[in-house]
């Protein structure tokens, strides 16, 4: 199979794509929840796509007189990437919507007044043997 073939098989397997993600979208928009069904379909979409594009590696450069139409493939097949990466975004902001909704909410502990202290207590430095602080020490260089 040439370049070109391989390009419109790419092609048909983004509109695939595309559909199994607005479903996708459209299922966590009303439920929420990432189902086991999504995720199967989701691993056999991902490997189907590896196998297209093994496909379109193996198949070489695009031949002189095919230059022209598959000039237009890759357009048409850009544009499909590019609105499956947007819709891929929106989705990934459902699940993260919906992941923290989900959580539940957990109360910061309050503060003891023995915490706060200890908090804000300075470490008091030793005293050296001549009797001055460590930063009492090292302005005498100056």
């Amino acid at each position: 199979m040439n370049t070109l073939a391989a390009l419109e098989q790419y092609s048909t397997l983004c509109d695939e794509i595309s559909d199994y993600m607005q479903e996708e979208n459209a299922h966590l928009r009303d439920s929420g929840e990432d189902e086991e069904l999504l995720v199967s379909r989701k691993r056999q979409m991902i490997g189907k796509l590896q196998g297209a594009l093994e496909f379109l590696r193996l198949s070489g450069p695009v031949k002189s007189a095919e230059h022209a139409a598959s000039c237009e493939v890759r357009k048409k097949v850009l544009g499909k990437i590019l609105k499956l990466l947007l819709l891929n975004r929106e989705s990934e902001q459902l699940l993260l919507k919906n992941s923290v909704r989900s959580l539940p909410r957990v109360a910061a502990p309050q503060p003891t007044p023995k915490k706060v202290m200890s908090a804000y207590k300075t470490p008091k430095t030793a005293v050296r043997a001549s009797g001055t602080s460590q930063a009492e020490g090292s302005w005498s260089v100056w």
